[in-house]
């Protein structure tokens, strides 16, 4: 069926269709100027919808990427990428790697912590089984963002994942 009106369609590209544009030495292309700034070694010069755009070699955040706006949001986001804090020395933030625990006696004390994605993905299986919650409870957008408010570093998962894990909670229980 044809529509009646004069419209176009879009053409959508892929997130995927990206074209690296950098030149020689670091050039910009079609610039003879090189890129100075220490913040294009985590970054990489890409075409994107038909701009130039920063894409972060760590999460691969796509940010502008034209001379007229500098690099200062390009260091900004650096300090705050997860992956790239993950990367580099693979721990968060130095107080994030402690925790509060108590002993038998009642004493408060502190101990260090490393975060682990499948003891967090096991425990979540846990509780799921042991409250008997729908395993849909992990796509409701207001649960992710809870849990990546609690650590940005835990990755869910689909509901299929969590019930294989919670299959294997059930079996040991049993």
């Amino acid at each position: 069926v044809e529509s009646e009106n004069d419209s176009v369609p879009i053409e959508i590209e892929d997130d995927d269709e990206v074209i690296e544009v950098e030149g020689e030495d670091g050039a910009e292309a079609g610039s003879k100027r090189k890129l100075t700034s220490a913040v294009w070694k985590e970054f990489k010069r890409v075409k994107f919808n038909g701009n130039v755009r920063a894409k972060c070699n760590y999460c691969g955040k796509k940010l502008s990427a034209t001379s007229t706006n500098g690099t200062k949001h390009l260091h900004n986001h650096l300090k705050g990428c997860v992956q790239r804090k993950i990367k580099l020395n693979g721990k968060t933030l130095a107080q994030a790697s402690l925790r509060f625990g108590r002993t038998d006696a009642g004493a408060v004390t502190v101990e260090n912590y490393t975060f682990d994605q499948e003891i967090a993905r096991k425990e979540l299986s846990s509780m799921i089984v042991l409250h008997e919650y729908p395993l849909s409870m992990v796509d409701h957008v207001g649960f992710r963002r809870f849990v990546g408010a609690l650590q940005p570093l835990f990755k869910i998962g689909t509901r299929n994942t969590i019930s294989l894990l919670s299959l294997g909670q059930v079996v040991v229980s049993i």
